[in-house]
This record gives C-alpha cells, sequence and structure tokens, in this order.
C-alpha cells in the first residue's frame, strides 16, 4: 500500500504507518454507535527524538467526485498521551518587593501573674575581717630646737571666764525631691506565717558620726595657779641627722713657698699593669640627623690612553666641600672620613684587547677595587664596574688609571661617591 499524497508521514518510501481512508462515495449517514470506554491512561512516552526534515510537498492530485456519505464508524481508541514537555529553561525576573503591610493591633494585655511567696529571710553573713594597717609614713627630719626663750613673770590669777556660747546650729540642706511613685503591684495572697528565724548575729557598729561644728571660743579665763611639775618622761629616740650645713667661705692663700732645687732623675720604674677600663657613661641624647654629604662624577665618548688618569667631570656637587673635584679634573678630593664608592666603565676597542681601570687613593693605587674586561674581536666592547667602602684618615685624592693594552673608544665613566656618618 503506498502513502496518500496528503500523508506527511516520514516513513514515505515504503508502506504508510498512517493509511489515510480510500476515497469513494459518500454513504448514507449510518446510526450513531455507542460511545466505547475510555482506555487506560498508557504510560508516559519516551524522549521524544529529533523533529525529521519536512519532506518535499507532492504534488496535488485530481479531486475525485465526491462519494456517498458512509456510515460513521465506531470511535477509535484514544491515543497515548504525549510525553511532557521539557521544563522552560529561562527563569523570569523577579517581580519587585510589594510595600510594607500596615502594623497589626497589638494584643491584648495578659492578667498579671499571681505575687510569689516571699521567701524566708537568710540567714545574716559573718563579719569580714579587719583590713591590713598600712604602712606607715616615713618620719620627717627633726627640725632644729630653737633657744629658749627667758622666762616671764608669773601674773596674777585672772577670775574664771564664763563658759562659751554654743555655736549656732548649721542650716539644714535642701530636701531633695520626690521620686516618682511606683506603680503598686497587686497583693499577693496572705502566706502563711513562717516560723521564727534564729537571731542573726549583732551587725558591725556603724561608723562614728562626723563631729559637730566647734562652738565660738569663749574669752580667755584667767591663769590658774602653777601645778606640781610632773616626772620626768623617758627620753624620746633620737632624731635623724640635720642636713649638712653650708660650706664657709675658702679662707686666703697662704704665700707660696721658695721652690726647692731639683733632686736627681730616679731610674724608671717598671711598667705597672694597666688599670681596669672605666664603666661607659651612658648614652647622650641622639642629635638631629644631619644632611646625607654625596656627589657624582661622569665623562662619556672619551679616548681612553693607556697610562693616563680619566677626566671626571662634576655632575651633583657637594655643597659641603668634603667631595670637590681638583682644577685638573683628573683627582676628587675627599677630607677625612668613610665613604662608599660606586662607579661603572665601559668602552669599545677597535682590535682583540684589555680593559684595566684601576682606582688610587691614600697615596696608592687598589688592584682589588680594579675593573679588568677582555675581547677577543674587533669592534668589541668592554664594560664592568665596583663598589666598595674606604677609610681616609688624612685628606687625600682619588683618581682612576686606565692602564689596557690598547687606546680604547666611546670610553665613558660614572662615579658616585657617599660620605658616611661615623666618626674616624
Amino acid at each position: 500500500m503506498t502513502c496518500d499524497p496528503r500523508c506527511f508521514c516520514p516513513s514515505s518510501c515504503g508502506p504508510c504507518a498512517f493509511p489515510w481512508p480510500t476515497v469513494g462515495p459518500t454513504g448514507p449517514t449510518g446510526p450513531t454507535g455507542a460511545t466505547g470506554a475510555t482506555g487506560a491512561t498508557g504510560p508516559a512516552g519516551g524522549v521524544t527524538g529529533v523533529t525529521g526534515m519536512t519532506g518535499a510537498t507532492g504534488a496535488t492530485g485530481a479531486t475525485g467526485p465526491t462519494g456517498a456519505a458512509g456510515p460513521t464508524g465506531a470511535p477509535g481508541p484514544t491515543g497515548p498521551t504525549g510525553p511532557t514537555g521539557a521544563p522552560g529553561s529561562v527563569t523570569g525576573a523577579t517581580g519587585p518587593t510589594g510595600p510594607q503591610g500596615a502594623a497589626g493591633l497589638p494584643g491584648a494585655r495578659g492578667a498579671t501573674g499571681a505575687t510569689g511567696a516571699t521567701g524566708a529571710t537568710g540567714a545574716t553573713g559573718p563579719i569580714g575581717p579587719q583590713g591590713a594597717a598600712g604602712v606607715p609614713g616615713a618620719r620627717g627630719a627633726t627640725g632644729a630646737t630653737g633657744a629658749t626663750g627667758a622666762t616671764g613673770a608669773t601674773g596674777p590669777t585672772g577670775p574664771q571666764g564664763a563658759a562659751g556660747v554654743p555655736g549656732a546650729q548649721g542650716a539644714a540642706g535642701p530636701t531633695g525631691p520626690q521620686g516618682a511613685a511606683g506603680v503598686p503591684g497587686a497583693r499577693g495572697a496572705t502566706g502563711a506565717t513562717g516560723a521564727t528565724g534564729a537571731t542573726g548575729a549583732t551587725g558591725p557598729a556603724g561608723p562614728q558620726g562626723a563631729a559637730g561644728l566647734p562652738g565660738i571660743r569663749g574669752a580667755t579665763g584667767a591663769t590658774g595657779a602653777t601645778g606640781a611639775t610632773g616626772a620626768t618622761g623617758p627620753t624620746g629616740p633620737q632624731g635623724a641627722a640635720g642636713l649638712p650645713g653650708a660650706r664657709g667661705a675658702t679662707g686666703a692663700t697662704g704665700p707660696t713657698g721658695a721652690t726647692g732645687a731639683s733632686g736627681p732623675t730616679g731610674a724608671t720604674g717598671p711598667r705597672g699593669v694597666p688599670g681596669l677600663p672605666g664603666a661607659r657613661g651612658a648614652t647622650g641624647a641622639t642629635g638631629a640627623a644631619s644632611d646625607d654629604i654625596f656627589a657624582s662624577f661622569a665623562v662619556y665618548q672619551t679616548p681612553f690612553t693607556p697610562k693616563t688618569q680619566v677626566i671626571l667631570f662634576p655632575d651633583i656637587t657637594d655643597p659641603t666641600g668634603h667631595i670637590k673635584p681638583s682644577n685638573t679634573l683628573q683627582q676628587i678630593l675627599l677630607d677625612p672620613g668613610y665613604y662608599l664608592i660606586t662607579y661603572s666603565v665601559s668602552c669599545i676597542f677597535t682590535s682583540p684587547s684589555y680593559l684595566q681601570m684601576t682606582p688610587s687613593y691614600n697615596g696608592t693605587s687598589h688592584l682589588e677595587f680594579g675593573v679588568y674586561f677582555a675581547t677577543s674581536a674587533n669592534g668589541s666592547s668592554a664594560c664592568g664596574s665596583a663598589t666598595f667602602m674606604i677609610f681616609v684618615p688624612s685628606a687625600t685624592s682619588f683618581s682612576l688609571t686606565y692602564t689596557g693594552s690598547s687606546t680604547a673608544r666611546d670610553g665613558e665613566v660614572t662615579i658616585t661617591f657617599l660620605r658616611l656618618n661615623r666618626e674616624e
């Protein structure tokens, strides 16, 4: 059976999977058949297959004559339910936050709970131990005893003075404001009378009240009769030694005596054992940091001639004068001190040769701080650098001497001096 031209079944090359009924004359309308029972829903289908390409539309066939209506066929069974589509992958944007709802009405206040029974009074705690006595202050030095004044004549005994008027009572302080009355609590049920507790220990005595204001001093009464002399009390402890008195004025210098004759020179005695070094004194306060002292010199595109000193032109000068060029510009004059020196050198040789640059200071050359570089080709460049520290005990001149094997061209030297903050 070939496929009907109206069919879109993908299996158009073989037997039709969904055949269309043959178009014939329309038959008379048949009676309606009874509705069949709905079949059970079949299980969900498997994974939906990839949709095939749409086939080319076939040519439209000629329209056949309308046939008689055929009898209505019984309804076919319900087809299986198609597979559920995959959930969408795009999540919708979150909607705006709605306005805050109005505050709810306050709930009714709950009933006040019953007041609990009063607990029994606890026993009075023991009295704490007395604190330790404070350390007594140091006793002051006893002052010098003043001279005893002359005893005056005894005056007549005067009448007894009247009693002094008692001092007036101080004004009462202002009464503080009365605090706000607290909210009365609900009266609880009367509890049963508890047993009488044991009598607590007697509490500590309260602090002594402040002394009253002194009364107005009464008039001085007449001096009473002199009483009998009491027994002499024991001698008190000796007072601390008084402060030393001021140093007396220096006496006049006596006359110089005549110089005696020089005695014969004695033999030189053996050298004594060196004494122990004294204790190191305290470090003095740090003074303000002084400015650094430095200078730099340079030369470029100059020939290096064997056994000659290199001319060095000032680059950054030293305003203090500790580091300065000589009149010939072939030496750098250094004041005494410690110096950190860094220099670099380069040149070009037209034939195989070697570069040798040697610094000199403190009256001698120093190969240990020199620069050496050998070449083996025409037009080769040579270079090197050195960094070192020196101590200059007295003023000296510093120079760089070229002692290479041949004259070099395009010579270049840069040198920096930094005077270190350290005493020689």
